[in-house]
């Protein structure tokens, strides 16, 4: 038996009054974060178990989008509170989030430093800092499977990059790279869920007041 579809809508009427709510497009905006991680985390989990260039590019770049991603959607959560922080799905979600010193330590290190540098920003920076430290048995600049283009992988970029990211800024621990990498790959995940679970619960408990109701396709 195939799931339901089912839908969490209004009605025109209801609308009207909401599209210049400034908290209904402040959820809107949240919402937009949510699809965008999810994307990124279906992505991830697509590839996981695939082989060869295509692979090695779509999880390594998953994982910096998401990244970048959640640092913007906290900057939108900040935002939010103006409107909803006297709410328990707030206050248990986001709140316990922003208050958190260890997730405002990964914010502003890792986060930050791939949002700003080699993500939504591209600096040329990036690849001549990294090659101070950058040891390779051999330096490969794109790999590819037969004669179509989308199987070509420039991985050479994509190693530089993750190099810069996993040396250790003055006030990081110095262990192993790969020690490094997968400490951020963790934190990364068990973040987005986190935030994915704080942004659904906060949805529906606003929606909930705004008119809002589930129903499903028969």
């Amino acid at each position: 038996m195939e799931d339901l579809i089912y839908h969490i809508a209004c009605s025109k009427e209801k609308f009207d009054v909401l599209k210049t709510d400034e908290r209904f497009l402040g959820l809107l905006t949240l919402a937009r974060v949510v699809n965008a991680l999810r994307f990124c985390q279906k992505a991830g989990i697509n590839v996981k178990d695939t082989l060869g260039p295509a692979g090695a590019r779509s999880r390594i770049n998953s994982a910096l989008y998401a990244s970048s991603v959640l640092y913007e959607g906290f900057l939108v959560v900040e935002k939010l509170g103006r409107y909803f922080k006297d709410l328990d799905s707030f206050k248990t979600g986001f709140g316990a989030l922003l208050g958190d010193k260890t997730v405002r330590s990964f914010r502003e290190s890792a986060l930050k430093r791939m949002r700003n540098k080699f993500v939504f920003h591209f600096d040329p920076d990036v690849a001549r800092e990294s090659f101070d430290h950058f040891e390779l048995p051999e330096y490969k600049f794109a790999s590819g499977i037969g004669k179509a283009s989308g199987e070509m992988y420039f991985g050479l970029a994509d190693e530089a990059v993750m190099n810069y990211l996993l040396q250790p800024a003055e006030n990081e621990s110095n262990e192993s790279l790969k020690g490094r990498y997968e400490k951020i790959l963790q934190n990364t995940a068990q973040l987005m869920g986190r935030f994915t679970e704080s942004a659904e619960r906060l949805i529906a408990d606003v929606l909930d007041g705004m008119g809002f109701t589930i129903r499903t396709d028969q």
